[in-house]
């Protein structure tokens, strides 16, 4: 019996619901597949997230509440690499393993890092007579030296507690050293300073790192023991030096202190409206000596030399000349690497250059997003602390954006089209400017849109006319500026280099005249509030995605990227901030502004405004008629309708009397024991807290109960802590 259709077997039947989950699961199966296959396709990608994977590390590690035992961190390590040569076999089991390692080796690198620079600290604030050997000197726009000196006596106090380094500041008149004399002087001295709140930048962990014990000032001139012994380091500072104030005294005004910047990366001679106008016109980067200074030093060192070469036909036609310059070009690097100061972003411009010139050396392509990872790998196993700076996260979100902007199919179409047959003579000189401009605008776009949410996150700012800026001002660096600085330094020798530096100081008068004037545009430098670290660590995510991956799943990244930015203005923000000793407080009002009972300590009153992304000076914040605060010489109070009421006590009077109404009560002075068992307030913090704990802030929540935050509990025991 032949079986029709409806007869017999009948094919399975599913309800609404069951159908609509089927159609996701497959959908899902399907999408996992397609992604799968689509990684699958970009084996030559994967190198690209090493540095990523290494960085996770080391954020894990600068994370953790306390510090790990070294052995504990380079044993994970081999153990994973043993693990590793186990299972070579097995492909998914190999690429987890290689992901963990490369994790775990980014953490063992920080752990080590820490360990290796470890010198001693100044315990406590200390005044007493101070020897040592100057390293480095830099001049200030006012005359005054700021000093890093290697201490060999100091107060009496023995080498085990005895800084390894100082920074100090000499305001005396007639002051001038050099680097490598040995000095002696009256100077107070302090631990690098801790946060101004919680979760704030950590100086006293960036000094870690730098060697540096202390900071303080001097009380009398300094004596001169010994002249330099001439070290290499001591040559080298006092080259820098010696190029710096040269190029001041040739070029003159703020035009000279920016040109020394520029080749030296001394910046603090600089008047401080230049460096406020630079800010707001999005030109702040200048005076970074990164990747832009390096490949316009290098790069214009390298075309000079290629067309020397070139010029003389017997070379040209039987020696690799283009090899030759690169070489020209590596050294001539490597020398404004050591007079620039080396800071991160000029170690970092400086490995890319390096692999850059490689790449010429080696006949293959120069720049490349292979190039950037490995550039981003050396620094992060040689300072795996660069990760946590500005400089860096900025540097190399700038780099990524712009190789893979111009790796791109489309724009590499575009550029092939635009650029045609330009072998025209000067008719073809409209098209050569036009393309000029089209890519300094690209660059200027890709650069803006990548770097802007680092430098919101780390300085609270935002230079809303930036393209403007830079499309106006950086041909001038690009073809004026930097140009002329290497002439100037490779004519200083033989003193003809006075007409390059003129040309140099033009350049730059032109550059701080546009600074200048787009600064004073209307709403051109805008304070955005703090953001948190997971919304910023959002945008990283989804920036590198898209960068990355060339296949359709990089626009996957877009999820992140977009989740990071809506994520962004929604930091819970504290009700009550207290300064690192308690001698400044403020409050949040009911408009939602910070209010503080004094404008010092300036730095922290400042610091606070900024990462609220309020504009107001911190005079405006104390004096305003809009203040709650009402002080005397006792103390303050602050009082708003259905909120508690904060007391600020300066004396033990103050804070008996206000033990009668207040809520809270933040003393500036010692509270024992028996005043506050007799004490109506919720909340006491007296001195001693803040001595302990540092700055710190207080939520108050809607069930009334104050939520209390400490830098000290933020920065958990570290090396880099100071033990009260």
């Amino acid at each position: 019996m032949a079986f029709t259709a409806g007869q017999g077997m009948k094919r399975p039947s599913f309800g609404a619901g069951q159908g609509t989950i089927l159609r996701v699961l497959s959908a899902l199966y399907a999408g996992f597949g397609a992604i799968s296959r689509s990684f699958a396709g970009e084996t030559d990608r994967w190198f690209l997230w090493l540095p990523v994977l290494l960085a996770c590390g080391i954020a894990a590690y600068f994370g953790l509440p306390v510090e790990p035992p070294l052995w504990l961190s380079l044993a994970g390590f081999l153990i994973l690499a043993c693990a590793l040569w186990v299972f070579r076999r097995l492909s998914w089991v190999l690429l987890l393993l290689c992901v963990l390692g490369a994790v775990t080796a980014g953490f063992a690198a920080a752990s080590l890092r820490t360990a290796l620079v470890a010198a001693p600290v100044l315990a406590d604030e200390t005044a007493g007579e101070l020897t040592g050997r100057v390293l480095f000197v830099e001049a200030g726009e006012a005359g005054d030296l700021t000093v890093l000196m290697a201490p060999s006596a100091f107060a009496g106090l023995p080498p085990e507690k005895r800084p390894a380094k100082v920074r100090l500041r000499i305001r005396l008149k007639n002051v001038a050293l050099q680097p490598g004399e040995e000095i002696r002087l009256r100077a107070r001295l302090m631990p690098p300073p801790d946060p101004v709140l919680p979760g704030g930048f950590d100086y006293a962990r960036q000094a870690w790192f730098e060697g540096l014990g202390a900071v303080g000032f001097a009380y009398t001139a300094p004596e001169i023991l010994s002249p330099s012994t001439g070290g290499p380091r001591s040559r080298i500072a006092a080259l820098r030096n010696a190029i710096a104030t040269h190029i001041r005294a040739s070029i003159g005004g703020p035009e000279g202190a920016v040109a020394a910047a520029l080749v030296t990366g001394e910046r603090r001679a600089i008047p401080e409206g230049v460096t406020e106008d630079l800010r707001a016109a999005g030109l702040a980067h200048v005076l970074a000596i990164s990747g832009l200074h390096m490949a316009l030093f290098s790069g214009t060192l390298f075309w000079l030399a290629r067309a020397v070469l070139a010029a003389v036909p017997a070379l040209a036609l039987r020696y690799p000349v283009k090899k030759w310059a690169a070489l020209v070009a590596f050294s001539g690097a490597a020398f404004y690497l050591l007079v620039s100061g080396g800071a991160i972003a000029t170690q970092r411009a400086f490995i890319m250059v390096t692999l850059m010139l490689g790449a010429i050396l080696l006949d293959r392509p120069a720049i490349s997003l292979r190039n950037v990872a490995l550039a981003a790998t050396v620094v992060l196993l040689w300072q795996s602390e660069s990760l946590l700076g500005a400089s860096f996260q900025m540097s190399f979100a700038a780099a990524v954006a712009l190789v893979a902007f111009y790796e791109s199919k489309s724009v590499q179409r575009f550029i092939a089209l635009s650029r045609g047959d330009l072998r025209g003579g000067p008719a073809q000189w409209p098209r050569l400017v036009l393309i000029y401009f089209t890519g300094l605008t690209l660059t200027s776009i890709v650069a803006g849109l990548a770097t802007a949410p680092y430098a919101a996150f780390n300085f609270n700012r935002l230079a809303v006319f930036g393209l403007a800026g830079n499309l106006a001002a950086m041909p001038l660096v690009g073809l004026v500026v930097m140009p002329a600085a290497l002439i100037g330094l490779l004519l200083m020798p033989f003193g003809a280099d006075a007409p390059a530096f003129w040309v140099m100081g033009k350049g730059i008068g032109w550059m701080l005249t546009v600074a200048h004037d787009v600064a004073h545009w209307g709403g051109a430098d805008r304070l955005i509030p703090s953001a948190s670290l997971g919304a910023l660590a959002l945008v990283t995510l989804g920036g590198l995605w898209i960068a990355l991956w060339r296949r359709g799943c990089r626009w996957l990244g877009l999820l992140p990227l977009l989740g990071g930015l809506l994520l962004w203005p929604h930091l819970s923000r504290p009700d009550i901030f207290i300064g690192r000793e308690g001698g400044i407080v403020a409050a949040r009002g009911l408009d939602g502004d910070i209010y503080l009972t004094s404008a010092r300590p300036s730095y922290t009153a400042q610091q606070w405004l900024r990462m609220e992304g309020d504009r107001r000076s911190a005079r405006e914040a104390v004096s305003s008629t809009e203040s709650p605060w009402r002080c005397d010489a006792r103390g303050c109070a602050f009082h708003e309708k259905s909120r508690p009421l904060i007391a600020y006590s300066k004396s033990i009077g103050a804070v008996m009397e206000d033990c009668e109404l207040a809520d809270i009560i933040v003393s500036a002075v010692p509270v024992g024991r028996a005043i506050r068992k007799g004490c109506r307030a919720d909340l006491i913090l007296d001195y001693f807290d803040f001595w302990r704990n540092g700055a710190t802030t207080i939520r108050l929540e809607t069930d009334g109960k104050p939520t209390i935050e400490t830098a000290r509990a933020a920065r958990g025991a570290r090396p880099w802590v100071r033990q009260p």
